[in-house]
């Protein structure tokens, strides 16, 4: 029997710092210590070059971008691969959207799941829109040291404890997470769901106790990326619930993309909006993102906006299912589960 494929992609940013980190200086150390972790029911691929690249600035981030493209046609049009997993955000992603033909999931014999989140929040909506794809808003891997040092740096600031340090914290602990990342991987797609649950909190509007919602989304200044594109129907929220989230933005620049939503008639048809992480820094900008909001939802308060501190970049995040039912339940007055069905997400 043919072992089900991992695919690994690495289409944004630069994943060497990342390698290091894991003392996997080889990108050949790096899918052995992915597949040791996966186990021997799968597969995992990924393309060395691909992975091992470089970015540079100056000359426009990559210079790869038809053999990034053709990775991933190639693993979406292959019924073997059951899942493909973004290691790293970044950068330099969308403009290879357009050399990607999607059409090649039409012929695909089984579903396939992809996860990732950030830079490749324009991929997850698209392929969780098709009716062979499965979307996972999830972090890459190579997130974790980042993820891991920020929470470190928010467990020791409250108290000033010196026995925390942030960097040695997140390094001590990166193996662990990254291990169990994998080991999440492995039972979704498996149809036995995930050990990261999401909560959330109602801070505007009424939400019934107990409701069925489909999201899309992701991070705010990518996914206004596809406004306006033939792609635009895999991230617009008619009937369904928008995921927000962003890094390192200034309130200025949020409220443009806002607007660029609002002008785009977002808010027409959309169900409820669950605000992520937003953070500049060590700066919470969650709350001057729901003032932002208030300029341009409608006055009418039809519109619910929960918040979550499980999704976007911060550790630990919870994987969001797209294009998929997802069960808002009522824990206490304004705290909600997001539940979703383990078999929702099963490809093996």
């Amino acid at each position: 029997m043919t072992r089900g494929v991992i695919h690994l992609i690495a289409p944004a940013g630069s994943c060497g710092k990342f390698l290091s980190l894991l003392n996997t200086p080889t990108v050949n150390e790096f899918l052995a210590l992915v597949q040791d972790h996966v186990g021997p029911d799968f597969s995992v691929t990924g393309n060395e070059q691909i992975i091992a690249a470089e970015e540079n600035e100056e000359t426009g981030g990559r210079n790869d971008d038809m053999a990034r493209a053709r990775d991933i046609q190639t693993a979406l049009g292959d019924s073997n691969v059951v899942a493909i997993v973004t290691v790293r955000g970044g950068a330099w992603f969308s403009r290879i959207l357009r050399h990607i033909d999607f059409t090649v999931l039409n012929a695909r014999t089984s579903p396939i799941a992809v996860f990732g989140f950030s830079e490749l929040t324009t991929l997850v909506n698209i392929v969780a829109a098709h009716s062979n794809g499965r979307g996972v808003y999830d972090m890459g891997p190579a997130f974790l040291p980042y993820g891991l040092r920020r929470y470190a740096m928010a467990l020791a600031n409250p108290t000033g404890d010196p026995a925390i340090a942030p960097k040695k914290w997140a390094a001590d602990r990166l193996p662990e997470a990254f291990r169990a990342f994998w080991s999440d991987i492995v039972s979704m797609i498996r149809g036995q769901g995930t050990s990261r649950a999401i909560t959330s909190t109602l801070i505007r509007g009424d939400v019934p106790d107990r409701i069925e919602a489909v999201f899309a989304g992701g991070n705010l200044v990518v996914l206004c990326s596809l406004v306006g594109t033939p792609f635009e129907s895999a991230i617009r929220p008619d009937g369904r619930w928008l995921v927000l989230e962003e890094i390192n933005e200034k309130a200025e620049r949020i409220d443009r993309y806002l607007a660029n939503l609002t002008l785009a008639g977002f808010w027409h048809e959309c169900e409820g909006v669950l605000l992520g992480d937003f953070h500049m820094g060590g700066k919470d900008l969650g709350p001057t993102v729901e003032s932002l909001l208030s300029y341009h939802l409608p006055d009418d308060h039809r519109i619910p906006i929960m918040r979550t501190k499980q999704i976007g970049h911060i550790w630990p995040m919870s994987p969001l299912p797209l294009h998929s039912p997802v069960k808002l339940v009522k824990m206490s007055d304004h705290t909600y589960s997001l539940d979703w069905s383990p078999r929702s997400l099963q490809v093996v």
